[in-house]
């Protein structure tokens, strides 16, 4: 049987936005956020990771639609963009959750 090494040194940056780009109360730390358009987030890390990050993204709250959404593009060592959109498909301001490691 082969054993796997699974252990990273892992650089971790997590948070909360609100619709209008502000950072929500909790894990505020280890970025900036800049509201980019209707929907559109750009999320610059204090911290440049050493390999593309992975990052995921979800919204907050109770208030949506299963078909409301975010969705993350344009990942680098840098920054990310997070896109929300509401249940038609269509950009919208949307709280959301994200978490990036690398």
């Amino acid at each position: 049987m082969a054993v796997i090494d699974a252990y990273e040194n892992l650089q971790i940056v997590r948070g909360t936005v609100e619709a209008d780009g502000t950072k929500k109360p909790g894990a505020k730390w280890g970025y900036k956020v800049t509201k980019t358009g209707t929907g559109e987030y750009t999320i610059t890390f204090n911290n440049d990771f050493s390999e593309t990050p992975s990052v995921v993204s979800t919204l907050d709250g109770d208030d949506w639609k299963l078909l409301d959404n975010a969705h993350v593009t344009g990942a680098t060592i840098e920054r990310v963009t997070v896109r929300t959109g509401n249940s038609n498909g269509e950009p919208a301001d949307r709280p959301f959750h994200f978490i990036a490691m690398g």
